[in-house]
């Protein structure tokens, strides 16, 4: 996939598992693959631009009892797709990370096979909703045209 060897993917990495997690992505042939210390670093990253996508590892042991309200995505606001990585996933935390605007919760144990195809999906996400953006939105009828009393009824053929 020749979009994860052209991005630029920033890892906020406050432990040992963050660090292990960024060599992961290196060894993927990921272009650019930027450590940061704390969420605040990482959305000045995203906020300013050229990042593609964010991942967030947390490595709470109770991750049920994480306040992802209080630790929305880097990218949130800018646009740039944001992954949790924790060390289990639950539903509890699946609705919370899409209300702290996350696109997906990742279990730490993941193969990086697995991980490769999750970043990828983010990617493309992205680029999906950066051409939305331009298309217009839909069929547009003049008002001149919309009103059956000027072309009378329509034929059927």
């Amino acid at each position: 996939m020749k979009s994860i060897q052209r991005a630029h993917i920033v890892v906020v990495a406050d432990s040992d598992h963050g660090l292990v997690l960024t060599e992961r992505l290196r060894r993927m042939d990921v272009a650019l693959v930027t450590a940061v210390a704390g969420l605040d670093g990482a959305g000045s990253m995203c906020d300013k631009g050229g990042t593609d996508a964010c991942i967030v590892m947390f490595d709470d042991a109770v991750p049920d009892a994480l306040p992802v309200a209080a630790h929305d995505a880097p990218g949130r606001g800018s646009g740039v797709p944001s992954l949790m990585v924790v060390p289990t996933v639950t539903p509890y935390l699946r609705k919370m990370a899409r209300r702290g605007g996350y696109l997906a919760v990742v279990s730490a144990s993941i193969p990086p096979r697995m991980l490769y195809r999750r970043v990828g999906a983010a990617l493309q996400w992205r680029r999906a909703a950066r051409r939305r953006r331009r298309r217009p939105g839909g069929i547009v009828v003049p008002a001149g045209l919309a009103r059956p009393d000027v072309f009378g009824k329509p034929t059927l053929h």
